[in-house]
């Protein structure tokens, strides 16, 4: 395993301000109601809102566990779980050690994902007080998500009746 600077394991805040250059997706969501009759755009809008939501929930959920682990009085966080099963432990004193990034990613964005969609396996599970707080929270925004999707696509089915039995004006 080849060794990585700490600066392209770490988040930066420039990292975390270029993501915020997608809120222009905001815009696009305000614009549904006008394409609402195009079924495949809204949930191609709904996909990808859910996905880059779900992405910074996953940088949120890694956050908490990267700068709460060290202050840990045992090693018990999701962190220190994946670096026992992946065999990578971390060492004391060295920044490099653990999972690599893309583990740690994935692993966090896998977490994110089965919270938002109530699917909650088990594999990796919040243990620290702070990841549970988290978790509740990830689950109110899969709740708010699931309803946005089920109000967005009854509101486009109503449109699209409205649309086929509206007589034509000639």
């Amino acid at each position: 395993m080849s060794e990585r600077p700490l600066c392209s394991q770490t988040m930066t805040v420039t990292g975390v301000m270029k993501t915020a250059r997608l809120l222009r997706l905001l815009r696009v969501a305000r614009r549904v109601d006008q394409y609402s009759e195009y079924g495949a755009a809204v949930l191609l809008l709904l996909m990808a809102s859910f996905i880059l939501i779900s992405h910074w929930l996953a940088c949120i959920f890694y956050a908490i566990a990267y700068f709460e682990r060290p202050r840990l009085d045992t090693p018990i966080s999701w962190l220190d779980q994946l670096a026992r099963k992946t065999g990578a432990p971390y060492v004391a004193n060295d920044t490099a050690s653990g999972p690599d990034i893309r583990s740690r990613y994935i692993t966090s964005l896998y977490f994110t994902f089965t919270i938002i969609t109530s699917v909650g396996f088990g594999n990796v599970a919040a243990v620290t007080d702070a990841e549970k707080v988290f978790t509740i929270f990830a689950m109110l925004i899969g709740c708010e998500l699931t309803l946005l999707t089920l109000v967005t696509s009854s509101l486009s089915q109503n449109k699209h009746i409205e649309h086929r039995c509206t007589p034509k004006s000639h």
